[in-house]
């Protein structure tokens, strides 16, 4: 396989190369590395790089000298792949290196400065590559990095094809745990199985480490990766046991704003009830609030839940019954608040919902790693009507985006969007 690799900095390629794998493949002749300079191909005292259009700081790739030497590079590899390297470009992962390694002729192009003129990338450009959201000084060390991985799933590179079938990221999972001599140490042991000579044990419990590995470290790879029915159930197993049992969930029926904007108390719904009972029931919310402050729609919730629990023994376990034992039904956030901190002796932060786009509301990524840094209890807010209050807003610790789709129509049940908030967060992915 060929790579060509165009640069301002050369030098930095010349040591890298000289050891490892890649030292090993280049003198095989596994891989060819051809490195141009984009200085090789000016005239006179021109400069590779000019400042921007619109007065931003820095300076940027010419279209037209870098053009140059792409257009130099194409002729002698008509059939190059040619990748730029740039912040924008689709992110390096396995699947990617090993559809690169297909090709026989890969040409790399380093960014420098503050980019490339967007008509290099418009008219050269079959593919922009990033290696991950951070900034680095220039395309090199990216280079260096896809060459590395790239060349690794080329045939006979490594020397055992099932050192590279083993690697992490293979199937969307990682490395299992690795051990080597002596087997005990300042008292610490191998994994028995690893030395009984069992080799069917030996890879069960490889794949078991991989699994686990995967789901402790890097959960979001499992999403794409081949696992079985009872791996699936092995490992949702020990997401249960690492689940808090300190998130809880309220409804609030006042103080509501109506179309108008004005403050109202909104009616309840038996599906509501239900149905909200059964989302909180999947996804492990402790207890579920029903907040009213009129005592007949409290009484009529209490009639409800009364219906479910006299037809408890009708039902299998699986029915609803089961989820409608974690509702309770509260005059207000106040006494569901008080009920929370009755268990957990302090008062849960409140995470509020809203339909509406606000400046301060905290994405769900970021509020995930704040619910999985913290032991809680936190307790979510979620409004009927046209939302909750602007005091109940204003006091909450955070405030999620709201959910929806693209389009300016965005009037989804509240128990849509509890469900789709709660699985968001707390959702099964593999």
């Amino acid at each position: 396989m060929i790579f060509n690799v165009l640069t301002v900095f050369r030098e930095i390629f010349r040591s890298p190369l000289k050891y490892g794998i890649l030292s090993k493949a280049i003198k095989k002749n596994k891989i060819k590395i051809n490195l141009y300079n984009y200085n090789d191909f000016l005239k006179n005292n021109e400069r590779i790089d000019d400042s921007q259009y619109g007065g931003d700081a820095g300076m940027v790739i010419t279209y037209d000298k870098a053009s140059r030497a792409i257009e130099a590079i194409k002729s002698n590899n008509s059939k190059t792949l040619v990748v730029f390297l740039t912040p924008k470009g689709r992110l390096l992962d396995n699947k990617l290196t090993t559809e690169l390694a297909k090709t026989k002729n890969l040409t790399i192009v380093c960014g420098r400065y503050e980019g490339f003129d967007q008509r290099l990338i418009e008219n050269y450009a079959d593919l922009e590559l990033s290696v991950g959201d951070y900034v680095i000084s220039g395309g090199e060390i990216a280079a260096l990095t896809i060459i590395d991985s790239v060349s690794r799933m080329v045939n006979s590179v490594v020397g055992k094809k099932e050192s590279v079938e083993k690697d992490s990221f293979q199937n969307s999972l990682l490395k299992n745990s690795v051990y080597t001599r002596p087997a005990v140490f300042k008292r610490s042991e191998v994994p028995r199985v690893l030395v009984s000579g069992d080799h069917k044990r030996i890879a069960k419990f490889n794949r078991n480490s991989s699994l686990t590995e995967t789901l402790k470290k890097r959960e979001d790879l499992l999403e794409k990766a081949h696992i079985s029915p009872e791996e699936r159930d092995m490992l949702k197993e020990i997401k249960v046991q690492q689940m808090k049992s300190s998130l809880y969930l309220a409804l609030v029926h006042y103080p509501i704003e109506d179309i108008n904007g004005d403050i109202i108390k909104t009616s309840l719904t038996n599906l509501d009830i239900q149905d909200i009972a059964r989302s909180c029931k999947t996804y492990g919310i402790k207890k579920y609030f029903i907040t009213h402050p009129v005592k007949e729609q409290r009484d009529l919730a209490e009639s409800v839940l009364g219906y479910w629990r006299d037809n408890r023994n009708n039902r299998n376990k699986s029915s609803k019954h089961e989820a409608m034992e974690l509702v309770k039904i509260t005059q207000d956030i106040s006494e569901a608040i008080n009920s929370i901190k009755s268990i957990h002796n302090k008062r849960p932060k409140v995470v509020a919902t809203d339909a509406r786009i606000m400046h301060n509301m905290v994405n769900y990524s970021r509020l995930k790693d704040i619910i999985e840094s913290d032991s809680g209890p936190y307790l979510f807010l979620f409004g009927t009507g046209w939302g909750l209050a602007k005091e109940i807003l204003d006091g909450a610790d955070y405030i999620i985006k709201p959910v929806g789709g693209y389009l300016e129509y965005n009037h989804l049940s509240v128990r849509s969007a509890v469900a789709i908030i709660l699985d968001r967060l707390f959702g099964c992915n593999f």
